[in-house]
């Protein structure tokens, strides 16, 4: 019914009321959503796109005649198909009435804010989803300047180091990158973990310096196997218990790296500690529980799904929904209980993973 209803009339000037007559309910609700500042776009159960407004025609970059009464999975790149299917069945299932996702249109510099929610009928049934798109450019710039501002409230010595920091960055960022290429199985795992981990600490912390702070050391973890040897390090196999104890020093040796530069103090203890287990049974301290630095314990999550996806000499990736479901099986044990379902939400819902 709601496919009917919605797709009639979807052309200019075909309003009821346009015509002298007294327009109906459904003249009056399509004619709302048409004026809406936000964008609307409407999914019948079987993910045919079946309603866009003009708003949504702006913000997508598409005329809707180009995708009304196509699949909306198909509407999408390619590479994000598998996410889009994660999102819509994450609906259909009602794992969630509504979740929200953050999303940047770099050619325009806009930032989006859309909503994601399920549509069901009287008896519960669901019938279509449906996505509600605001703009939060505006918004979004007011939060980064305020964690640019709480980031530098030491004036002039912020200021006077700024250019120190950005270059330590830089370097320690170059440092990493030349470390993963020698070795085809880790290439850009680093950028993965800072995406995923940063992604994991903005869904609760908002654009903070918390979340940069996490960004930051999911660049830089893993910056203390500059000290391992490569024997070890490209080893194209399983380890020896020995050898495994070696590569167990690389958080060690990354805190001594980052330790000496005050900007990388918070990062450099976070990088200590990204092995440690939510039972204590991780390395190199055995911290157990809240013990644990919270950002240590996002980017055990990030850095344990990357290295489950990602190929190894002795293994296969593992498929996502798979991994996903470890971290899962492990929460409490392995992972931190609440940001594993932090993790598992954005990973459901599409945004991550």
């Amino acid at each position: 019914m709601i496919k009917k209803d919605i797709r009639a009339g979807t052309g200019s000037g075909c309003y009821r009321g346009e015509t002298g007559m007294k327009p109906n309910e459904h003249d009056i609700f399509r004619a709302t959503l048409e004026q809406l500042p936000e964008g609307i776009i409407i999914v019948d159960a079987d993910d045919e796109i079946i309603f866009v407004n003009r708003a949504a025609e702006e913000i997508r970059g598409v005329a809707r005649d180009r995708i009304l009464g196509r699949s909306v999975i198909l509407c999408h790149p390619q590479k994000s198909h598998d996410r889009v299917r994660r999102a819509l069945q994450f609906l259909r299932e009602g794992r969630a009435g509504a979740f929200v996702r953050m999303v940047a249109d770099t050619r325009r510099g806009k930032h989006y804010e859309n909503t994601y929610a399920a549509i069901r009928d009287k008896r519960g049934n669901y019938i279509g989803s449906v996505v509600i798109s605001r703009d939060v450019t505006e918004r979004r710039r007011l939060e980064e300047e305020k964690a640019v501002y709480l980031q530098n409230l030491e004036q002039k010595v912020a200021q006077l180091t700024a250019g120190f920091e950005d270059m330590c960055v830089s370097a320690m960022t170059s440092l990493v990158n030349a470390l993963e290429a020698k070795d085809p199985y880790t290439k850009g795992h680093s950028l993965r973990v800072s995406e995923t981990a940063s992604r994991m600490a903005e869904h609760v912390y908002g654009v903070s310096p918390e979340a940069r702070e996490v960004q930051l050391a999911g660049m830089l973890h893993d910056i203390g196997k500059v000290g391992l040897r490569e024997s070890v390090l490209h080893k194209p196999g399983r380890l020896t218990p020995e050898e495994f104890e070696h590569v167990k020093e690389h958080p060690v040796i990354g805190e001594r790296i980052l330790l000496p530069i005050e900007r990388f103090r918070g990062v450099a203890k976070l990088a200590r500690h990204h092995h440690e287990r939510f039972d204590g049974m991780g390395y190199p301290d055995g911290l157990k529980g809240k013990e644990i630095p919270e950002g240590a314990r996002i980017l055990a999550i990030a850095d344990s799904y990357d290295a489950m996806t990602s190929d190894r000499p002795y293994r296969g990736p593992m498929e996502p929904e798979r991994a996903a479901e470890e971290i899962k099986k492990n929460l409490g044990s392995q992972f931190d209980p609440e940001w594993g379902r932090v993790f598992l939400e954005l990973f459901y819902s599409g945004t991550v993973g």
